[in-house]
């Protein structure tokens, strides 16, 4: 019922006419046996005999498949790669989205190409193979091998924008959609009935005499034939050409072929009796051109798409004048930029035809500046090593020594992989992945990981464990992206985790470079700060009891007492009391400035000193007495390595309560005599809203805030005092740094 009612539509379009379907003098020979008055299914039917009776040379699946995409597919601009079905970004430092690579770089390991079966093997009835229809080299094109695997055998669906996901299908990106439309078209033709488009596309056949889909019929028609696929279609066309099938597909000579045979809109005619259509309208100018999300490295740019009489096919983009890359939607993210530096960007709209639009306005974008923040652990994977008895691509338990000396350790992984060159180890959901950093001392503030989902599947998260609990999830995709974790915040030892894969596929993740920096007390301005919140009984010690005393400090390093006592408390917080003892803290780097520390004598006594010793000197007093009193020794100014001992106590038979023992670094711009800068109050500190600086010489002086990440978020030229807005800024520590006549200090700020 449904094929006579559009056999009626179908002849009634005919009554009002089809336009001229003539194919040009170079074609006519090989169309010779086609009947172009014809419509619907018997137009189709002789483009089908014709595709089958010049398909007089089926091609290897190894190795003549793989020769033939190393000539049919070369990048127009530049001989040396082939384009890859899927991809749109050279510049993103992304090997899964690129569109071009080396024509010699394919195979099966990640960073290189492989063949993607536009009508998925498996989607066929039956099962398409690699012989026959699956080593159709007018169906078969170069891929990403990651994106090849993104869309495994998925169905076509709608979308818009770069190759992704959607409506529960893949949608190949605008410009691959036409594409993909004729080459499922000429499957179609060619192989009948076991290369259904419902069976690859979702789409609704309902107004078209057989299996045709509407979602390839508009796909044929929003991106038009490109010179790219006319170049493959004319190889195979040439059966002196040593991998040519010698067929060719219609559709890509002349796209409204579809329309003739299946009705709708009216697609592309590249044919009007025996001469070819000429476009000469380009597109219109590139509108609102704007630049956002800016680091140290990349800029991302947007713009309002150009419209064109037939279709806008791609874009030119310039930087500072000089062509730089295509683009293939209204969006595109440039990388490995310089920092703090200023770059001038301009946008052409170009169609299939190669007409050009007018220039666009500029625009400047200035990357943010940096600095270089040294983590506490940091592993790049470099170290992974095969293992005797099993394979690299093996998913197995993995030990090896960090970057940190240190042994760090993965389960259910693999070590094939890597990440834009660069070694990584790969977890495997299903073989229940983990990666498992070696303890280390000096806490975690925040953690910054790279991730990419390969070999298919979906998205989801790994939770991130730092000792047992969780503390954040990583995301991760098809795309390699880095996350951070920020305001983790825990001192001393960890031992950090990265597991439980959450998706509802088999997910396998490539993680890499993965780093943390230290822990920093958020509620000081201290290089060193002891709140003895770490003090543990010791066994066959009682609390009360007088002995040595060891622990892991806040800046997670051993800690000593002697003759020392732990059930003291100053308002409820863990103190350490000393009798006739010494308090020893741990070598630490950053000098010394100024030292704090809380004390009181507890069970009688008097009243008395300690002495304050660094590298073996004594440099002031403690005082203590029965009520609490926080001592300040200010002007230690001692720079480099650093070890101190509180010790000499006055009086021996004293038993003194000391509490939060602090020092701040040794700041050699702050020992420096300059009025100017030392005059200079900056309050409030915790701040919230707004920062407060008095200057009172009036002279200009550039402040520069950096987030603990070391990223520039804040910058301000001031001559006068004022007050500048952190409403922007999120809760955590920043880093001022204030220059004023070629002198810097730095000052440690919280925002609450």
């Amino acid at each position: 019922m449904k094929h006579f009612y559009l056999s009626v539509c179908l002849t009634f379009s005919t009554l009002f006419g089809f336009a001229q379907i003539n194919p040009p003098e170079d074609l006519q020979a090989y169309y010779n046996t086609v009947n172009f008055s014809k419509t619907g299914v018997e137009l189709k039917e002789d483009l089908s005999a014709v595709t089958i009776a010049k398909h007089v040379k089926e091609l290897t699946y190894t190795p003549e498949v793989w020769e033939a995409l190393k000539v049919t597919d070369l990048d127009p601009d530049n001989s040396n790669n082939v384009l890859l079905m899927y991809g749109y970004d050279d510049m993103d430092n992304n090997i899964s989205t690129d569109r071009s690579r080396d024509k010699n770089k394919n195979g099966g390991n990640q960073g290189e190409w492989n063949r993607e079966h536009i009508y998925a093997k498996s989607l066929g009835t039956p099962n398409l193979g690699t012989e026959g229809p699956g080593s159709d080299a007018q169906m078969l094109r170069p891929s990403d091998i990651g994106r090849n695997a993104d869309r495994n055998n998925l169905k076509f669906a709608d979308g818009s924008g770069n190759s992704n996901f959607s409506n529960n299908g893949w949608y190949p990106g605008d410009e691959w959609k036409g594409d993909c439309a004729r080459i499922v078209m000429y499957m179609y033709i060619r192989y009948g009935e076991r290369c259904l488009p419902t069976n690859v596309g979702f789409g609704d056949s309902a107004q078209t005499p057989d299996d045709m889909i509407d979602l390839f019929l508009e796909w044929n028609i929003e991106d038009p034939v490109s010179e790219f696929e006319k170049q493959r279609n004319t190889y195979h066309g040439n059966t002196s050409n040593t991998y040519a099938q010698g067929n060719r597909n219609p559709f890509i000579d002349n796209p409204y072929l579809a329309t003739a045979i299946w009705g709708g809109a009216d697609a592309q005619n590249l044919w009007d009796g025996n001469s070819s259509v000429t476009d000469t309208e380009a597109p219109t100018v590139p509108t609102a051109l704007a630049s956002s999300d800016i680091t140290a490295s990349s800029i991302k740019l947007t713009w309002t798409a150009s419209t064109d009489n037939i279709a806008v096919a791609s874009y030119n983009v310039y930087m500072d004048g000089t062509f730089l890359t295509k683009a293939y939607t209204n969006t595109i993210t440039i990388s490995d930029l310089d920092a703090d530096t200023t770059y001038a960007f301009t946008i052409t709209a170009e169609d299939a035809s190669n007409n050009v639009s007018a220039v666009s306005e500029s625009i400047s974008a200035t990357t943010s500046g940096e600095i270089v923040m040294d983590y506490c652990t940091s592993e790049s994977f470099e170290n992974l090593s095969s293992t005797i008895d099993v394979n690299d691509s093996s998913y197995a338990e993995r030990t090896w020594t960090g970057d940190n000396g240190l042994e760090w350790t993965a389960t259910g992984a693999r070590i094939d992989q890597n990440i834009d060159g660069s070694k990584a180890v790969a977890i495997d959901k299903n073989n229940s992945g983990s990666l498992t950093a070696p303890t280390t001392s000096n806490g975690i503030g925040a953690l910054t990981v790279t991730t990419l989902r390969v070999f298919g599947g979906g998205s989801g998260t790994l939770d991130l464990v730092v000792n047992g609990e969780v503390v954040g999830q990583i995301p991760y995709n098809e795309f390699e992206q880095t996350t951070t974790i920020e305001n983790i915040n825990i001192a001393g030892n960890v031992t950090v985790e990265l597991n439980n894969i959450t998706s509802d596929n088999r997910d396998r993740i490539v993680i890499d470079n993965l780093a943390w920096t230290c822990y920093e007390n958020t509620n000081s301005d201290y290089c060193t700060e002891e709140t003895f919140t770490n003090l543990t009984p010791i066994q066959d010690l009682n609390d009360s009891q007088y002995g040595d005393r060891t622990w892991t400090g806040d800046n997670g390093l051993v800690w000593t007492a002697t003759d020392a006592r732990i059930d003291q408390n100053i308002e409820l917080s863990k103190v350490i009391t000393i009798r006739n003892g010494v308090l020893t803290a741990p070598k630490t780097t950053g000098g010394i400035g100024t030292l704090t520390v809380t004390t009181q004598r507890v069970f009688g006594g008097g009243s008395g000193t300690f002495d304050v010793v660094v590298n073996g000197n004594v440099v002031g007093q403690i005082a203590y007495s029965d009520v609490v009193q926080t001592i300040t020794v200010e002007n230690i100014n001692i720079e480099g390595e650093v070890a101190l001992e509180l010790n000499n106590k006055s009086t021996s038979s004293d038993r003194v309560i000391i509490e939060n023992l602090a020092w701040t670094c040794y700041d050699a711009s702050l020992s420096i005599e300059d009025d100017s800068l030392n005059a200079v109050k900056i309050y409030p500190n915790p701040m919230e809203d707004l920062l407060n600086i008095a200057m009172p010489n009036g002279e200009a002086s550039q402040v520069d805030i950096y987030n603990m990440l070391g990223k520039l978020v804040l910058s301000k030229t001031i001559q006068n005092s004022t007050s500048i807005s952190t409403q922007n800024l999120q809760s955590g520590v920043y880093i001022l740094r204030m220059t004023q006549n070629n002198k810097t200090i730095s000052k440690k700020l919280v925002k609450n």
